[in-house]
Formats: C-alpha cells, structure tokens, sequence
C-alpha cells in the first residue's frame, strides 16, 4: 500500500478537494447505505460536481417527482440548512439494472461519459428469501450491467462495488482478499435465464452448499464478476459488516428503515419479541451507517490518489478494535428500553427469552409468542377492528428463521486496509470523515438507536420521556403480577393433580410391602430373634447381638 507523506498530512482537508468538481454515478441510491453516502457527499464536499443516481423508474413519476420525493427525506434536514440549494448537485437517470431490457436513453449515457470519473455500486436485493432467479437478476446480473456500463466511462477513476462481510461465511476469518467463488457467475446467470422456475427450486440448496441464503451467495458469485473486470476497470470491493443506525452525524440514532438488526430491537421493545435463538457470548460485528459511508468515500479518494492495484479488497467491520457480544448488546437494549427511553405503547414488558435450543425455542415460541397473538387478535376482532398480531407475527417468526445463521455463529474479520487508511488520513480529514471505531462507545450508541428509533421510524415523540418511564413501570408491574398469577395457578393444577396421584402411589406402596412381608426370607427376618443364626455366620451373629 502507498502511503501519504506526513507534509502532505498537514496540509489541511483533502478529500473535499478532490472531490470538488468531480461527478459520481452511485446506484441504490434509495437504500440504507446509499443515502448515506449521498448525503455525506453532498455535505461534506459541497464543491462536488453532479450526483448522478441510477434509480428504479416509478409509474406515474418523471425524474423530476422522483428528485422531489427523494430531497424531502428527513436525512438531508441538516444538508438543507446549510446548503438550501443542495439539490442543484443531484440528476436521477430512470433504469433497473435487473431488467433484462436494461437501456439508458442517450442523453444520461452521454453525461455519464462526459462527466463522471467514481462509480459507487451500492444496488442489490439484501432480502435473504430471494428466490434463486430474484437474487441473481438483481445482484449479479444487475452488476453485470453496471460493469458494462462503467466499461464506456473514459474518465472512470473508481468502479467501487459494494458487497458484504458475510457472502464468505464459510470462511471464519475473512481476510482482505479475493476468495474463489461457489461458482462460475457467467454460468450462474445463464441456468438462471434458460431453467423454469421448479427446477430452480430444486437445485438451490446445491447451488447454495454451506451458505445460508441466496443474498449471501450472489454477493459471493459477484465479486468474483466485479474481479474479473479488474484489467479493464479500477476495482474497488468494499466488504460492510452489519450496518446500523447513525452514530453521529447527520441524524444520531436515524435509520431508514426496519430492516437488520434495528427490526429486532423495535420487535423486542414493543413487547412482540419474546423470543429468540442466539448464542449470547458471540462476538458481533456492526458498523454504523455514517461510518460505513465514511470509508466508502474515503477509500474511493485514496485509491484514485495512491493508484492501488487492482482490484483492491478492503472490509469495513469493526474487527478486533472494538468488540462486543450479542449478550452485551441486549443488555444494553433491555436497561435503555426498559429504564431510559422506552417505546411506547407496547403489547407487553420487555423480557425476551434467548435461548440455542432449538427445543425450547419451539416451546416457548408457540407459549409466548403465537398463542397470546391469536388470543389478542380473538379480542380485536370481537371488537370491530383488524386483527394483525397473529400476521406480525409470522413475518417476525420468519425473519427469526432467516437471521439464525447469523447469530449462532461467529466470525473474525480482518480489516488492517481500512486502518491503514486512517492512518494515513490528514487530521482534518479524519475528524470530518471519521470512522474510528475505537471510539464507539457501545451503550450510548444503543441509546441513540432507541431514541433514532422511536423519531423517525415509530414517529414517538420524546418530549414526554419520565411519562414514558412511569408507563414502563406499570407495565412491569403488570407483567410481575401476571407471572406471579401464572406460576400460582401452574402450582395449585400441580398440587391438584398430585393428590390422585399420591393416592395411587401409596395402593401401590402397600401392595409392595405385602408382598415384601410376603417372602420367606423376610418371615424369617422378622422372627423375634434379630438375626437368624442359621442365616448368618456364628461370629457375626455374635457381634451384632453384642
């Protein structure tokens, strides 16, 4: 790796620079991460030239709506007011790159080449019950097209593909390098365009082998594609951990949407979740959005700057910098929600139940989770309204299902890339761009995943907060008195039933002993004289009437 020179170190912020009167392409642009690094851009370097975003077409939106729509979101609040104008920098070009008619009109195609110099492919389906044919349309195809695409940019500097921790899973450490794939993706791709759908069906778990999902294996097949392009293209591959909600800026605590691991959270502090497979002393990797997008950004710079081989293979993850275990995680979880920032209302106490036993999972699931959801869904409809518990529900039990692999096991990830790029970063680069994980301190990140939770998913307010604590505390003592009854009444049928039972214990007690008495041997024991002499020897007679 090519390092920077401590002069040029001192010499104040660079990466705003650099990026100034530069034009990116970033497809997903939509998503999670993809706002995310939008935003910072648009923030962080506000010289930047054009924005332009790759996104799905809408019916009945022309690009213009689709901007419209896309400014309003609550994560450009803080762009807007210090750049009121901030959407001049920002040009939507209409395509699906997962269509298998995928064409850009001719105008966008010229601005692409014209203009743009770093490709942020953030574009895929991160639905892990994708069908074989959805996940690799999207993820593999769709990329394939976006190569394609990269292939007439002239200016090209970046083609940065983003992929995940997780698509070499059966590997447990991951290292920061090209892994061979599960398959060729050229041939993934035509099986999938020539075979119906049930045969598809049929050859997924061979074609899946030991990784857990669709998701995990197009990301794993992609790469491999994005690497074979590294003659022609700069290639970057960004590997993210388990991204979460914002730690710092621009939001705390915001995230787009209920998918990951923040679903969960929610789910647990409603009261829905009571529930749950884990292996609490694992080690989990996550990143925060804002970070991720950090290193996205920053990578980008040092790669064009420093003219990394490529392709060049950097995983953004916490690694062995700041750990932490689930069980440390729900601790947090539980104290904060149940203590500090509750949610609120909630369908019952926040005290879930973790367990590796698939047994006792079960148990417990049909207990605690789908018999009180069928009975509360009874009541609400006896009362006019829609009955959702049972429905939530299910889709809860089956994302459960879906993210099992993942917190049963454990993984080492290896990022000394991303460190080192820190490290060479000037010091005010570092603090605008930050990604110091070190730093993190884990309770308050969770608090300000509550807090973000409860603002802009759940929309709770959070002026009311000792309110929402005293509510809390009824709820607790509702959930006390209602296990207290529970487990006396569990008692008391015990006890009821123990008593036939007893009854037929002491018949059958009796009928033994007879018998027992019965023997001639015992007759013979229970003579007047303690012991037989003719059944045991002289001596020891002796002693024992002694």
């Amino acid at each position: 790796m090519v390092g920077v020179g401590r002069e040029d170190a001192r010499s104040g912020p660079r990466v705003p620079q650099w990026y100034a009167g530069r034009s990116v392409l970033v497809t997903g642009a939509t998503g999670f991460l993809g706002l995310a690094v939008v935003e910072k851009l648009l923030r962080s370097c506000p010289k930047i030239g054009t924005i332009y975003m790759l996104v799905r077409p809408k019916r009945g939106q022309d690009p213009q709506e689709r901007l419209e729509a896309y400014v309003s979101n609550v994560i450009f609040s803080k762009v807007r007011e210090e750049q009121p104008d901030f959407a001049r920098h920002l040009s939507v070009i209409g395509g699906d790159v997962s269509s298998p008619d995928f064409q850009l009109e001719e105008q966008d195609i010229e601005a692409l080449r014209r203009d743009v110099s770093v490709v942020f492919h953030c574009a895929a389906s991160v639905r892990f019950d994708d069908s074989l044919r959805q996940a690799v349309n999207t993820n593999v195809v769709g990329t394939k097209c976006v190569l394609q695409l990269a292939e007439q940019l002239p200016n090209l500097q970046v083609f940065m593909y983003i992929s995940t921790s997780f698509c070499h899973s059966d590997h447990q450490v991951t290292e920061e390098r090209l892994y061979p794939a599960k398959a060729d993706p050229e041939k993934v791709m035509n099986i999938v365009s020539s075979m119906d759908d049930e045969l598809l069906e049929l050859i997924t778990p061979k074609m899946l082998g030991n990784l857990p999902n669709t998701y995990a294996l197009t990301k794993n097949l992609t790469e491999e594609l994005v690497a074979r392009y590294s003659d022609r293209l700069p290639i970057v591959i960004v590997r993210p951990s388990i991204v979460g909600p914002v730690w710092k800026e621009p939001l705390e605590g915001w995230a787009a949407n209920m998918n990951g691991p923040i679903g969960f959270f929610i789910a647990g502090g409603k009261g829905v979740l009571k529930v749950m497979m884990a292996h609490l002393n694992l080690t989990v990797d996550t990143i925060p959005v804002d970070c991720a997008a950090n290193v996205i950004i920053i990578v980008a710079w040092h790669v064009a700057e420093t003219r990394q081989p490529s392709p060049y293979v950097c995983n953004i993850t916490t690694g062995d910098q700041n750990r932490i275990t689930w069980g440390d995680i729900m601790k947090h979880l539980m104290k904060i929600n149940t203590t500090e920032v509750p949610l609120r209302p909630v369908l019952w106490y926040n005290e879930a139940i973790v367990t590796t036993s698939l047994v006792w999972y079960t148990i417990c699931h049909f207990f605690l989770e789908v018999l009180p959801a069928h009975i509360f869904d009874f009541f609400i409809r006896l009362s006019g309204r829609k009955p959702f518990l049972v429905h939530v529900n299910n889709r809860l039990n089956s994302a459960k299902i879906m993210v099992r692999y993942y917190v049963l096991h454990e993984w080492t990830f290896i990022n000394k890339n991303v460190v080192s790029v820190y490290e060479s970063m000037a010091p005010e680069d570092k603090e605008i761009f930050y990604f110091n994980v070190k730093e993190l301190d884990y309770y308050d990140y969770c608090k300000k995943s509550i807090i973000g939770a409860k603002l802009y998913l759940l929309n709770e307010s959070i002026d009311d907060i000792p309110g929402d604590v005293r509510y809390m505390r009824r709820m607790y003592y509702l959930h006390v008195v209602v296990r207290t009854l529970f487990y006396g009444l569990l008692l008391w049928v015990l006890y009821s039933m123990s008593e036939p039972a007893l009854e037929m214990v002491e018949t059958e007690m009796e009928y033994l002993t007879s018998v027992f008495y019965g023997a001639p041997i015992i007759r013979a024991l229970a003579d007047d004289d303690p012991v037989s002499s003719t059944m045991l020897p002289d001596d020891v007679v002796d002693v024992i009437n002694s």
